[in-house]
């Protein structure tokens, strides 16, 4: 099966389906990144956090094309944040952010494994920050300036 294939089975989210194709395809070109992180796409999508973690690794070992790399760090991450192993997300998420810094994802799941390290000031920074960037909800544009400006330092008291 083509990559072109296993993308639209993980795209319809026939995880069990583009793993073994993937895996099947792997086969032949045990070095093909998208193959690589294909295989990694299906096992979170099927629970199987722990087995996609290598996959992953190996994909961007590799190196993957542009369009993907942002969410195969995503999904990295997130992998390493679901067993238990925050130290190694927050490492990711850092590295993913130093490539693709407008990625308001990166950001979201950076702040989740900084919550994690129980580096709880830093993750509510960083979270209250996206939300004032990012939200088009009118009643929070309404404060934008505020509450990015109070993200930057929430324990800060003016008299």
């Amino acid at each position: 099966m083509k990559p072109a294939e296993i993308l639209a089975l993980l795209e319809s989210r026939q995880y069990q389906n583009a793993k073994e194709s993937a895996k099947n395809a792997l086969l032949a070109e045990s070095d093909n990144a998208l193959l690589n992180y294909y295989v990694a796409w299906s096992c979170d999508g099927l629970g199987d956090e722990t087995e996609a973690i290598s996959y992953y690794e190996k994909a961007l070992k590799i190196g993957l094309p542009e369009d993907c790399l942002a969410d195969a760090y995503i999904g990295l991450g997130s992998t390493y944040r679901a067993v238990g192993n925050y130290e190694k997300a927050d490492e990711i998420f850092q590295q993913a952010r130093a490539t693709f810094p407008e990625n308001q994802a990166l950001a979201v799941f950076t702040s989740m494994s900084l919550y994690n390290k129980r580096h709880y000031k830093e993750a509510m920074q960083l979270a209250i920050k996206i939300i004032g960037e990012t939200s088009n909800d009118p009643s929070i544009m309404a404060y934008k300036d505020a509450i990015i400006n109070y993200s930057t330092d929430l324990d800060a008291v003016w008299d």
